[in-house]
């Protein structure tokens, strides 16, 4: 089974859950949290370490009050493409005779990546820890908890704005911090459960 086992290299599944972001509109971990879904591929260096490349569809939606317009609302789908390396604690394999040898992991991982959506065109700085665990000889299961920091402060798109001598792009730069910092910089956040199989 060990010989069977060791033939996989990589991995290819399924995720979802839920998304969030820090930003202009809010700054509390998983306010307004939205739908999210996606794909990711996993390959496998050694029972340490792997890569994996993956995609996200989330969505940014909040309301907020800005220069005395209340209730100004935004709804951005965005697509979020991560390429991140992985480090897990314990070495994910099925070896009893190995001391550190486990058929669950925590890891963590960080890498690049980018988003893409309503008025947002930006690369990203994705990092996060996450759990995986063997399933049986093909289906592993993960949980991951990402975060992408922008390089950019758009995340919110247009926004709802019913006064009409106001503009659709209140929420961005309403401080005229953008390009003083990267930690003014919005943040994209995903926590998935997923399934992958071994290929």
């Amino acid at each position: 089974m060990n010989a069977q086992e060791d033939t996989y290299f990589a991995e290819i599944g399924v995720h979802g859950g839920s998304s969030y972001y820090l930003g202009d509109a809010n700054n509390v971990l998983f306010k307004n949290a939205q739908l999210s879904y996606g794909l990711i591929y996993r390959q496998k260096f050694n029972p340490r370490l792997a890569a994996h490349l993956s995609w996200n569809s989330a969505t940014v939606a909040g309301k907020g009050s800005i220069d005395n317009v209340n209730n100004i609302s935004f709804n951005n789908r965005v697509n979020a493409f991560d390429l991140a390396g992985e480090f897990n604690f314990f070495s994910y394999e099925r070896k009893e005779y190995l001391p550190f040898s486990k058929t669950f992991t925590p890891f963590v991982f960080a890498g690049v990546g980018g988003a893409l959506g309503n008025s947002v065109a930006t690369m990203s700085l994705p990092f996060g820890v996450g759990f995986k665990m063997m399933l049986g000889d093909r289906l592993n299961l993960n949980i991951m908890w990402s975060n992408r920091l922008m390089f950019n402060d758009n995340l919110e798109g247009k926004a709802d704005v019913n006064d009409p001598e106001k503009d659709k792009d209140v929420f961005n730069d309403h401080a005229k911090l953008n390009g003083t910092n990267i930690f003014n910089n919005d943040m994209l956040s995903t926590l998935t459960v997923g399934i992958t199989l071994n290929i």
